[in-house]
């Protein structure tokens, strides 16, 4: 048991490790206040580019399953780091204008505890970080198996899945997930220490986003000095600089996914592959539809843990 322990804490120490050098301001630090811009009338703002933004941030911020159908059992207790390449829309403006050179591709790590419970019922948490940024995202999850241990049959184990995750460190922006899910999959055992476990599933990811109070004249200020009189002479004081990108309604990005764990002794390797197709959901603000341009993403994620 002590032995367990001790390789418990220095799996996570290792985690973490990897991350310790990620607190530094980085590209994906995001800066909204270009997607806004005063003018004569008041503030013009993009509404469909921060919808779009938030899309594609959700899906790669969000928890990934990384586990097959089956629960891990009443005694049952696993501890994993996930590696994940994501892709994203680098060159629409959503990301050009408030990221400080957005790659295609934008690694994240993912780091999990789980826990089987009693008949079938499975619990976790973890935190998912966007590398070169400062964003977090908290989460947790229940998982039911309802159809699960005939393993010595070609019959397949099925889940339901519900998780959820909550952003941090994002100086802009308030973003909040929730995801259902289910699952289907089949034990391929050999001997009595090794497990193969290929699986797929859909989940239905929801994201809800707003942002903070953002200033559309981050360098100008209304004390009068000689910077404000010949950097700001053309703005108009009598119009509102200040403005928010408010909640348009659900985005709703369809995930569907499929994989493999293999576990030997206690380590416990998987990987997991996401499709997300293009957003399509429209939300509406006063009246005026607000479109989701978010792009076709992928999600390759590399898992390494223990199993116990």
């Amino acid at each position: 048991m002590q032995r367990r322990f001790l390789s418990l804490f220095g799996f996570l120490t290792f985690g973490l490790a990897l991350v310790s050098g990620e607190a530094h301001a980085g590209k994906y630090d995001l800066d909204l206040t270009p997607l806004g811009e005063q003018t004569a009338n008041g503030i013009q703002q993009d509404d469909a580019a921060f919808r779009s933004l938030s899309s594609q941030l959700g899906v790669i911020m969000a928890p990934q399953p990384m586990d097959p159908a089956d629960s891990l059992g009443l005694s049952g207790f696993a501890l994993s780091v996930d590696m994940s390449v994501n892709t994203i829309a680098e060159a629409e403006p959503y990301w050009d204008l408030t990221a400080d050179g957005a790659n295609t591709v934008a690694p994240s790590l993912q780091v999990v505890g789980r826990k089987g419970l009693w008949p079938g019922f499975e619990v976790g948490g973890g935190a998912t970080h966007m590398f070169d940024s400062r964003m977090w995202a908290m989460s947790g999850y229940g998982k039911f198996a309802f159809h699960e241990g005939f393993h010595h049959l070609p019959i397949p184990s099925i889940s339901v899945r519900a998780s959820f995750s909550r952003l941090l460190g994002a100086k802009d922006l308030n973003m909040t997930t929730a995801a259902p899910a289910v699952t289907i999959s089949h034990v391929f055992g050999l001997g009595k220490t090794f497990s193969l476990t290929p699986y797929a599933g859909y989940e239905a990811l929801l994201i809800i986003s707003r942002s903070t109070v953002l200033d559309a004249t981050p360098n100008c200020d209304e004390f009068a000095d000689a910077y404000n009189e010949m950097a700001c002479a053309n703005l108009n004081a009598s119009v509102p600089s200040e403005f928010v990108f408010q909640n348009a309604g659900t985005i709703v990005r369809h995930r569907p996914f499929f994989g493999a764990r293999m576990i030997f002794s206690v380590i416990r390797i998987g990987f997991e592959a996401m499709f997300v197709p293009k957003g399509s959901t429209e939300g509406e603000l006063e009246g005026i539809a607000v479109k989701d341009n978010a792009a076709f993403q992928q999600q390759y994620t590399f898992s390494l843990g223990l199993d116990f």
